[in-house]
């Protein structure tokens, strides 16, 4: 026998509070500035840094502090490849208001192949693949293995001057391993950005981001909008004798 329409509604309305009531969100507002330095090598071959200070804004208080070594080589004119390691030093617990009670490093080697895709004069689409390795400091000082992470970003960059460009982008990552139960998902990333060009080496950036994270648990996540200001610096080339 079918259900009444009033105890039907009232099924699908306890359904929809139940699922509610069990996904926690976490809502945070965070400033990130970073230093992108990009130094050319010889032949194919450049090595990228970058260093970022991460930091909650209400109330002020460090999230984390980056860094980032990547040696790329060019694949051709639009695609490169690279191997690098970051470092990450976080400050426990990932809540503004808490005190801070420890310091936990995280170590990632990890694989990039990246490339531009030309769709006119003004208008390209940029695809990054990345495959991460990550370890997680112990009171012991050792490192331990915690799980792989790929990352996918498309970014959609628009340069209507050679001075300026205009970017807009979205990253999915997905966790794997054995310790990943309720978490294969592990977060989206998408925004946008403009970026001015003040000489050949120097630039300057300031976007936003929102990144939104699944926690280990399966149903409590984090929801965070970031702006961020990035200081890019191009060296010159080494000269050839």
């Amino acid at each position: 026998m079918p259900l009444p329409r009033p105890a039907l509604l009232l099924l699908l309305v306890l359904l929809t509070s139940a699922a509610s009531a069990q996904k926690t969100v976490d809502t945070q507002q965070l400033g990130w500035v970073r230093y992108h330095l990009r130094l050319p090598l010889q032949g194919p071959y450049a090595l990228r840094q970058e260093l970022e200070e991460r930091a909650y804004w209400f109330p002020w208080r460090q999230h984390q502090l980056v860094s980032r070594s990547v040696v790329e080589r060019r694949l051709g004119r639009d695609w490169n490849a690279g191997l690098g390691l970051t470092v990450f030093r976080q400050s426990l617990p990932h809540d503004p208001h808490a005190v801070i009670t420890q310091t936990r490093t995280e170590i990632r080697p990890m694989l990039e192949l990246a490339g531009l895709q030309t769709l006119s004069e003004k208008l390209a689409l940029h695809h990054r693949y990345w495959a991460e390795l990550r370890y997680f400091g112990g009171g012991d000082g050792g490192l331990s293995f915690a799980n792989y992470r790929f990352r996918y970003r498309l970014e959609l960059r628009y340069r209507p001057h050679p001075d300026w460009q205009l970017r807009a982008f979205d990253e999915i990552m997905v966790n794997a391993g054995r310790q990943v139960v309720l978490n294969t998902f592990d977060q989206n990333r998408y925004g946008g950005s403009l970026q001015y060009q003040f000489t050949k080496q120097v630039g300057a950036e300031l976007g936003y981001l929102r990144w939104f994270q699944q926690r280990s648990s399966g149903h409590e996540f984090y929801d965070r909008h970031i702006v961020r200001f990035t200081l890019h610096h191009q060296l010159p080339a080494p000269r050839r004798d």
